[in-house]
């Protein structure tokens, strides 16, 4: 044990020392901070086409003052921003029809508004939308009430479709929190992934390999390695928590719609894990440099697909394609951090998840406990002429 953590403390403090880690730690947030704000103002300027709002409400006078309302705000080109729809109780029709569907409920002085709607509209077009409501509803509540002058409430409650989150400041919120562990997690494996491999690749062509192996078990030399990238992952995102508190100011409340994340940090670790056991067990094989650069580019392609299926995990969190990719060990993690906060996930699919990645991890590294000491014998034969 005290080999294994001697190989641990110099695995540790030799990639700690690393410049180009040092660089990656510090930029690595402010990429994601980056990213997250390019995304939000990207959000704000949607489609620029005119947007379908239907309403189901009692009384047509307060639609006609909506409608009015509404056909002011008008796009670039002319065109209107919003055409408001007058929808019938007793009619059918489908969600994809409107890209807003409205349910307005008078009690008393107060209008309790019911907004549902689609990926189509931005947070500033929602926010047009509800001012064109107040000022409608309000111009009628006060024409109706002529004795008194008597402002009316509002109650506005926003739905997305096929999610459970109630407002669209909400959905942003665990949206970027899903979206900066996913977008940290690559960024942590690749990194790792490949500084780890060259230097596995270095210690062979320079037989340092072949001088631990006279003194230490290779079983010793794995885990030791394995256990040392591990704290740089835990050192990496204890800083990186770090930022996040002093970039917001201590306020606890920028972090409280995160209701999972415990969850988050724990699929967090298991693919940062599962992944360096998969670096350790194929960086053992590789001779050269080039060949290092080659698998960890290879095996960091799995880390993309949850952002390419992004849209389709939101839109169906359910669907084949989802699952698939949510139960397929080198997806799971990064899959479920995208899913796992805007999506009813069951407590059994997360424990199934979480027991997939744990058997992923233990299979991976007796793999490697298996071919690692015929990987460490093996260097890069350079031909002399």
């Amino acid at each position: 044990m005290g080999k294994i953590w001697t190989i641990i403390k110099w695995e540790f403090l030799q990639r700690v020392k690393d410049r180009l880690f040092v660089i990656t730690l510090i930029a690595a947030p402010l990429l994601v901070l980056m990213v997250g704000t390019a995304a939000g103002l990207l959000s704000e300027a949607s489609l620029d086409y005119t947007k379908v709002i239907g309403f189901r409400i009692d009384n047509p006078k307060y639609f006609n003052s909506i409608d009015n309302r509404l056909n002011q705000l008008i796009l670039d080109d002319g065109q209107p921003a919003f055409i408001g729809v007058l929808l019938g109780e007793d009619k059918e029709y489908s969600q994809n029809s409107v890209d807003c569907l409205v349910r307005i409920t008078e009690i008393e002085n107060q209008f309790i508004i019911e907004l549902n709607y689609g990926y189509t509209l931005s947070p500033l077009e929602l926010n047009k939308i509800e001012d064109a409501i107040k000022t409608g509803l309000t111009e009628n509540y006060i024409k109706k009430q002529n004795s008194e002058i008597l402002l009316p409430k509002f109650d506005f409650q926003q739905l997305l479709k096929n999610q459970s989150t109630s407002t669209i400041d909400e959905f942003n919120k665990l949206f970027f929190a899903g979206f900066a562990f996913l977008f940290l997690l690559i960024i942590v494996i690749i990194y790792s992934g490949s500084s780890f491999t060259r230097a596995l690749a270095e210690e062979k062509n320079t037989h340092i390999n072949e001088i631990l192996l006279s003194s230490v078990s290779p079983n010793e030399i794995l885990f030791g390695k394995y256990f040392g990238l591990a704290l740089l992952g835990i050192l990496q995102t204890l800083f990186w928590f770090g930022f996040s508190y002093m970039f917001f100011g201590g306020n606890s409340t920028h972090l409280e719609i995160v209701t999972n994340l415990p969850l988050l940090i724990i699929y967090f670790f298991l693919g940062y894990l599962l992944y360096s056991a998969i670096f350790l067990a194929l960086g053992a094989q590789v001779t050269t440099e080039n060949e290092a650069q080659q698998i960890t580019t290879l095996t960091s392609l799995f880390l993309i697909i949850p952002v390419v299926i992004s849209a389709q995990i939101f839109v169906s969190p359910d669907s084949l394609l989802s699952s698939i990719f949510t139960y397929f060990p080198l997806t799971t993690a990064p899959v479920m951090l995208m899913k796992i906060n805007v999506s009813d996930t069951s407590v059994s699919e997360i424990i199934l998840t979480i027991i997939i990645q744990i058997i992923s991890i233990t299979v991976v590294i007796m793999i490697a406990s298996k071919y690692f000491a015929k990987g460490l014998s093996q260097f890069n034969k350079k031909v002399r002429r």
